[in-house]
């Protein structure tokens, strides 16, 4: 239930954020994908997106240890 509260939560600023800018942003056209509206906030949202991805999945797999890295000799303290 707490997922689905994040992701309406997410619609609604993302709607409001496209509604901000179709009423209020000047066009200016640079590059072919800023004549459809929102298109830098879906950009955006999809970089976020792919960041958070890498970071869990392959940076995890990448400096994650098994959870007895440190007792290299078999869990004894030599204290």
């Amino acid at each position: 239930m707490r997922n689905k509260k994040i992701y309406i939560g997410l619609c609604v600023i993302m709607a409001l954020t496209l509604l901000a800018e179709i009423l209020f942003a000047e066009p200016h056209f640079h590059m072919p994908w800023h004549e459809l509206a929102g298109a830098d906030i879906l950009i955006g949202f999809g970089g976020a997106w792919l960041l958070i991805l890498l970071a869990k999945k392959i940076m995890a797999f990448a400096l994650q240890r098994r959870e007895d890295y440190y007792e290299g000799n078999g869990g004894e303290d030599d204290a």
